[in-house]
């Protein structure tokens, strides 16, 4: 049985209601998600259209959009009183960079090794740049298991020489791949995993998200409505990365059984591709409009939270100028 779309639209302005997204990382989550896929460009007057609907108002709209083309995200370009905004390399690089985390998760193997960042002892030389690096590191989910001494069991040494790179210092640490050697009555660097990472935290994170979104299973069945699956659909992306790019991503063998993670991200999946065809149409329909750039899908979607499922066709709404609707 389908549901009224005024049960969905009920559902979205209460969660928007209780938890609504802050504008700026609302507009990266569009940026990555929606966005980079077609080709990264889009008018200004379009994401206002958009992302208005998720309870962000104008003049945040573009207060964030101009914030992100002074951070880099974004390049400007001017064409009479209009704006196009095109996503930069660097924001280019960005999205990418957290697509491991949100569409595809934590290492199913491990093969023991460890990249471990050793910050030398130099008095108060540099102290700055050495707090801004344990920032990044933990951002990318490092863990200090020594003073200054970081590790993770899966990003590897190239992560962190970019971090250094990024900040020009990367004369200031030591960059090492490491086995553990304990042996009988050693200690283990992974023992060290529940008192270095909080995952108690991020595990909450995770059940809630499954309290908050289970419910919208029901509410898209049959017909949806594009406008409405599109404000689903960045919803749901924007709340899950929230959470992912907290979550160290410790390789599946190193997390405690049983991982609300895993459940979760199997949830989302399931929420996304099910939103996906229709958000898309109403996606086209505005980001599409009077933009040259606006390209066709890139193929690579199709191939997050673990693959588009059978019985979701890759509709032709996917390129411009279809009206194909997933039924």
């Amino acid at each position: 049985m389908a549901h009224s779309p005024s049960a969905l639209r009920q559902f979205l302005d209460r969660q928007l209601d209780e938890n609504p997204p802050r504008a700026k990382s609302l507009c990266v989550s569009f940026l990555g998600d929606a966005l980079a896929c077609h080709g990264g460009a889009i008018w200004l007057g379009a994401i206002i259209e958009l992302l208005e609907p998720l309870g962000i108002n104008e003049r945040l709209l573009r207060t964030s959009v101009f914030r992100l083309v002074a951070q880099g995200w974004l390049q400007a370009e001017r064409h009479g009183r209009r704006s196009l905004y095109q996503l930069s390399d660097q924001g280019r690089r960005r999205t990418a960079h957290a697509s491991q985390r949100i569409y595809v998760g934590p290492a199913q193997t491990w093969d023991g090794d460890w990249t471990l960042v050793a910050l030398p002892r130099l008095g108060n030389q540099g102290l700055s740049e050495r707090t801004e690096l344990r920032r990044e590191l933990a951002w990318e989910g490092f863990a200090m298991i020594a003073p200054g001494l970081f590790a993770h069991p899966q990003a590897d040494a190239h992560t962190a020489h970019e971090i250094l790179d990024k900040l020009g210092i990367p004369d200031k640490a030591l960059v090492l791949c490491a086995r553990d050697l304990a042996g009988a009555g050693g200690l283990p660097i992974a023992s060290l995993a529940p008192q270095s990472w909080n995952l108690d935290d991020v595990a909450s994170q995770y059940e809630e998200f499954i309290l908050r979104f289970a419910p919208l299973a029901e509410l898209i069945e049959g017909d949806l409505d594009p406008a409405d699956a599109f404000v689903a659909r960045m919803l749901l992306l924007h709340t899950w990365r929230r959470i992912v790019l907290h979550d160290p991503m410790l390789p599946v063998p190193m997390l405690p059984e049983p991982w609300p993670g895993h459940a979760a991200r199997i949830l989302c999946g399931q929420l996304y591709w099910r939103l996906f065809n229709a958000s898309e149409r109403h996606l086209e329909q505005i980001a599409g409009r009077d933009n040259e750039r606006y390209t066709a899908l890139s193929e690579d979607v199709f191939g997050r939270f673990g693959g588009k499922p059978s019985h979701e066709p890759r509709s032709s709404s996917y390129a411009r100028g279809s009206t194909s609707v997933l039924r």
